[in-house]
């Protein structure tokens, strides 16, 4: 993702973009924050927008000021000096940000994201004027959850090593562990796919566990946050339950610093602890909640 802060006037910022020599096109940047305000005022914006922890940002400039005002606001974002007139410098800052940002395979999610950060600016605004029920029903969602155990796509194992605020437990998995898990007897696994009227996001959520009976033990669940507060964690388990024929959820739930809304969730369902240390939830519990599934429901099984 990339985004631009500028103490300029927009239209300026504007006419600089458009020039036909540039190697990034002006539609590969959003937001654009151009102003004359702190540039802590304008990361606070970026970061709003981007739904993202400064942790994971990298801020580029060429003022040294303007590096430790930012540095001083955001301590978790890396800051870096652009010293266009050093030769060297640049190359080194270009060799740092491919170490921090490159990555051996791209997938179709990460073409859609700065498309969907778009459209994600459009749904809050659109959210924040309507009730929440009928707002969630008039987006024209539809939720595609699949069974199916695809060793070759790499984009679950992505999530659950990347995703951070939606996360059941914040662990990580090696590659070999991953596919381990999905090869074990009694194995369940799935994904969630999501689009709307904004456009799609493509596969959001992951979960992984282990049936026994009756029973299903969670290991992994994540959801990217582009997906939040359109209710998809609630159709997963719904399709869960129903689909495994499962009466109780066992839960490796681990608190994380950065996991609330995981446990904000779990508050709401009603998971219990149980003498194993796992957050348990009865099929029979989660029905009586009645909760709202507002979205097309498609499934594709083993």
């Amino acid at each position: 993702l990339l985004a631009i802060s500028s103490k300029n006037q927009p239209e300026r910022v504007e006419q600089a973009l458009a020039r036909s020599d540039l190697l990034v096109p002006r539609e590969a940047f959003f937001p654009v924050v151009a102003d004359w305000g702190p540039k802590s005022q304008a990361m606070r914006g970026i970061l709003s927008a981007w739904n993202i922890g400064p942790d994971s940002v990298v801020y580029l400039d060429d003022t040294p000021m303007e590096l430790s005002e930012v540095q001083a606001a955001y301590p978790d974002v890396t800051c870096l000096r652009f010293n266009a007139k050093d030769p060297r410098a640049v190359w080194e800052v270009l060799l740092q940000l491919r170490d921090l940002f490159g990555r051996p395979a791209v997938f179709a999610e990460d073409r859609l994201r700065a498309a969907s950060i778009r459209s994600g600016t459009g749904f809050r605004e659109l959210e924040q004027r309507e009730a929440s029920g009928a707002f969630l029903h008039g987006l024209e969602g539809v939720v595609s959850i699949s069974y199916r155990k695809e060793p070759s796509d790499k984009r679950p194992f992505d999530l659950i090593n990347k995703t951070n605020q939606f996360n059941l437990n914040g662990l990580r998995l090696a590659e070999g562990e991953w596919l381990a898990r999905l090869r074990a007897a009694g194995s369940i696994a799935l994904t969630a796919s999501y689009e709307d009227k904004f456009g799609p996001l493509g596969k959001i959520a992951a979960l992984l566990g282990e049936q026994q009976g009756r029973r299903i033990h969670v290991t992994s669940w994540v959801m990217s946050c582009r997906a939040f507060s359109r209710r998809i964690e609630y159709h997963t388990l719904e399709s869960l339950f129903r689909v495994s024929g499962a009466e109780e959820l066992f839960f490796d739930y681990r608190p994380t610093e950065r996991n609330q809304p995981f446990q904000q969730f779990f508050h709401e369902i009603g998971a219990s602890a149980c003498d194993s240390g796992r957050l348990r939830l009865s099929q029979q519990e989660f029905s009586q909640g009645q909760y709202e599934l507002p979205h097309q429901l498609t499934e594709s099984l083993q």
